[in-house]
């Protein structure tokens, strides 16, 4: 069973606007958060171009949850968040030293990995 977390991805668009969007995940191994701004929908869409600059997890269930896995248009980049399984855990940061540069329209997904 995964770790129950819910967080917020920020995006920095390049006119400046800011995307602040929270996320729920599921206990269910390997399954994608859902995003509160598609309804509950799995996939966040960038409406511009821009960077995903930060990333803040808060643990609400004891679990095995790993990491995060990053998916850019339903392709694994590579990129991934580790995350401990402590409970309860507030405000975890994965501060970004270089933001991840999305193209307009990009899907964006965080699987959990267990």
């Amino acid at each position: 069973m995964a770790t129950a977390f819910y967080g917020t991805m920020t995006i920095r668009y390049a006119d400046g606007t800011i995307l602040s969007d929270r996320f729920d995940s599921t206990d269910i191994t390997d399954s994608y958060v859902t995003w509160a701004s598609s309804g509950g929908g799995i996939a966040l869409k960038a409406a511009k171009a821009g960077h995903i600059v930060d990333l803040v997890t808060n643990v609400v269930a004891a679990g095995t949850t790993l990491d995060f896995k990053l998916h850019l248009n339903q392709k694994d980049t590579g990129i991934r968040w580790v995350q401990s399984a402590n409970f309860p855990t507030v405000d975890n940061r994965f501060l970004n030293v270089a933001p991840i540069p999305i193209a307009a329209n990009t899907e964006i997904r965080l699987q959990v990995i267990t």
